[in-house]
């Protein structure tokens, strides 16, 4: 077992988009995270991790146009909902945002010094651009068919086919398609800003090449990209949400860094916001980052191989050593396939797939824990069947494991008072026991360091098996009034078995094994002992072992599903009454001579500014004619209209409502305008009046 005292590791995940609650196959990168990070903490290793909520790009976007809320609005629920799930599955990262100043502010001067040092150069070229909703549309903003395999549905970054997964132009796409409106867009020119990765294309070669950790899927994706010879790629996007890159590159007004290129460097700036938040220190970060003795460690699925494995190692070389030293580069990219469900795909809207929320209501989640790290599908895709489920659960966790955890306190309370009697003398099967729990915290070890958590789990369970036939062929509850000394020597090896399994699973059974540990009476926690002791006969006799049920219970498939069923239908009628609410008006008539004291005029609109923080409200300075003069006006529009392209815009305005302050900002009155869904359309006149003019 490789020593990994005091060794540096930062343990990554991929960033779930915030735009829906993750489902299993997304949670598996999480849960494959936060299980390394526990092992490590197991082995000694000094040990940081580093993930979170991945808030910019056109997935948040559009799912905030179909809400129809800001993608502010979007992310701080969503991204509060996650955090609080999160928690109940025990998974405990460093979990941060990518929608903070923090973040913002650390990309920005990530890439002001790759421009510095001249990666980053502008181009005009062609882009789609959808007439109907006047606006360029970013990668998933459009879908099409991937030129490369025909598959059709491919968004505009990357097609998902599973035998296919290329990096995508959404220019590239055969027969694309407006993801708001479903219309077919044109091309038009404008210009973007491109980070020059063919820069790396020789180092990135040598780095894939010399670095044998990384798995042959990774190893294999990486080297037919390389081959057909990395690219220059877009940094910035036709975006209101995301991060501005103005700040970053002179010239880039209006545009924002592509969500996946600065989303990697999420990894560091959540490592750079924990060293300032817990530990007060701007520069702990590169006590890791920059130590090339670190080993970074990423979880991710196998359709983001290549910007681990390829872009973001070549942004960490782009900065060179400004911070400093040079940045490590990825030590392993531990990459699964896909995770099905009943051989399908997830999706919510099909209802097909389970949900964590679900998940968490249905059953304990170590439950989920355990059978996640036992099926994970780290070779080939692997499938979701609530039989396979059903028999692990009741056989693994519940007949093997916990039947014999059970057995073992029982044993100790009938015969010796609940009490660890002492080790005599080993018989040839004592030795043998003794061997077995020697032995299993390197075969874990050697499993983990390989990233095989089902190879791992597997030889837990074996381990325990072999308990169980160990208790069996002693027989303590037939030898006890004939040799009690061979019993207390079975029972006192069973019950530093007990500790054994508390420690070997407690990165998978957070809940159960803190359980254990209590039980067993163990001082400090479970989760901060060493792995290596596990393998050591550490109990001291005469120590009280508590009474204990039975940890686990046996699950019957037919009942989850229809709880599924049920919390599904809840749901979907707490959305309805919700809709419902929402859009109840009340229709009370009022006074004709109430309507007549407002006061509504034409107006146009002669100057527009953004308000900082707040993504729907734009300032607008209206000319209501040489009568009223000038106002201004604090409008909700910002996620419908650009700004430079309300200039000169004929308007409707209430003009006698009483001065309100909106975030700071005086509003003297109200655009009139009416808003359908995804769409807002202004009241304006249908002839050329004055300014000024009163509506009556």
């Amino acid at each position: 077992m490789e020593s990994f005292y005091g060794k540096k590791f930062v343990v990554c995940s991929a960033w779930p988009y915030v735009n829906a609650v993750p489902h299993l196959g997304t949670v598996l990168h999480l849960l494959g995270a936060d299980i390394y990070v526990r092992y490590l903490t197991l082995r000694g290793a000094d040990v940081i991790s580093a993930t979170g909520s991945d808030c910019h790009g056109t997935p948040i976007s559009v799912a905030a146009l179909n809400e129809g809320v800001s993608p502010q609005e979007l992310v701080e629920k969503n991204h509060e909902k996650i955090v609080s799930l999160l928690e109940k599955w025990n998974i405990n990262l460093n979990y941060s945002k990518t929608a903070n100043p923090f973040h913002y502010k650390w990309v920005q001067d990530f890439y002001h010094r790759s421009y510095e040092n001249g990666y980053i150069f502008s181009e005009e070229i062609e882009q789609l651009y959808c007439e109907y909703d006047e606006q360029f549309l970013p990668d998933r903003f459009v879908e099409g068919k991937c030129p490369y395999c025909g598959t059709a549905g491919a968004r505009g970054d990357q097609c998902d086919a599973p035998n296919c997964g290329k990096p995508l132009n959404p220019i590239e796409l055969l027969d694309p398609l407006c993801k708001i409106c479903g219309k077919s867009p044109k091309v038009k020119p404008t210009t973007q800003w491109y980070y020059d990765f063919s820069q790396f294309q020789e180092i990135l070669e040598k780095y894939i090449r010399q670095n044998h950790q990384l798995p042959e899927n990774a190893r294999r994706f990486s080297e037919n990209i390389l081959e057909e010879g990395i690219k220059p790629r877009t940094l910035t996007r036709d975006l209101s949400w995301g991060i501005p890159a103005d700040k970053a590159i002179p010239g880039a007004e209006g545009k924002s860094i592509y969500v996946w290129l600065e989303a990697v460097l999420g990894y560091v700036s959540a490592s750079a916001e924990l060293g300032v938040n817990k530990y007060n220190d701007p520069d702990f970060w590169k006590k890791y980052w920059l130590d090339q003795s670190t080993r970074t460690i990423f979880f991710i699925g196998k359709d983001n191989i290549f910007f681990h494995t390829l872009l973001f190692p070549a942004l960490l070389l782009g900065v060179k050593d400004s911070y400093g030293a040079p940045f490590v580069l990825p030590y392993n990219v531990s990459t699964t396939e896909f995770l099905l469900f009943d051989e399908q795909k997830f999706s919510k809207s099909l209802g097909i797939g389970i949900w964590i929320d679900d998940a968490a209501e249905l059953l304990p989640t170590d439950y989920w824990r355990y059978y996640l790290a036992a099926t994970r599908p780290e070779i080939r895709d692997s499938t979701f069947l609530w039989e396979d489920f059903e028999q692990r659960i009741n056989s693994d966790l519940n007949d093997v494991l916990g039947n014999y955890i059970h057995r073992v306190l029982v044993l100790l309370h009938k015969y010796f008072e609940g009490k660890i009697p002492e080790c005599h003398r080993l018989d040839k099967d004592d030795r043998d026991f003794v061997e077995v729990i020697n032995a299993i915290p390197d075969t874990v070890a050697e499993y983990f360091d390989q990233f095989e958590f089902r190879k791992a789990v597997n030889a837990i369970i074996e381990f325990t098996r072999a308990a169980n036939g160990y208790l069996s062929l002693k027989e303590p509850w037939k030898t006890i009034e004939t040799d009690k000394t061979s019993v207390e020597t079975t029972l006192s090896l069973c019950t530093q078995s007990l500790r054994s399994l508390a420690i070997l699973l407690a990165p998978i059974l957070p809940s159960i094994c803190t359980t254990l540990w209590s039980i067993l009476n163990q001082e400090g926690e479970v989760h901060n002992q060493l792995l290596e002791n596990a393998g050591k006969l550490i109990l001291q006799p005469g120590t009280t072992v508590k009474e204990s049920e039975p940890l686990f219970f046996k699950i019957e498939i037919l009942e989850l599903q229809n709880k599924l069923k049920k919390l599904r239908e809840e749901k979907l009628k707490m959305k309805s009454n919700k809709t419902i609410k929402s859009t109840t008006k009340k229709s009370d008539l009022i006074p004709l001579e109430d309507f007549q004291k407002i006061d509504i005029r034409i107006g146009t609109i002669i100057a527009v500014e953004k308000i900082p923080k707040a993504d729907k409200l734009l300032k607008l300075q209206i000319n209501l004619g040489s009568e009223v003069g000038n106002r201004q006006i604090v409008a909700g529009i910002a996620t419908f209209r650009e700004p430079k392209k309300l200039i000169g815009q004929r308007i409707v305005v209430i003009i006698n409502l009483e001065p309100a302050t909106i975030r700071g900002v005086q509003s003297e009155g109200m655009l009139l305008a009416a808003v359908d869904g995804k769409k807002l359309g202004l009241l304006v006149p249908d002839i050329e009046v004055s300014n000024g003019t009163r509506i009556s």
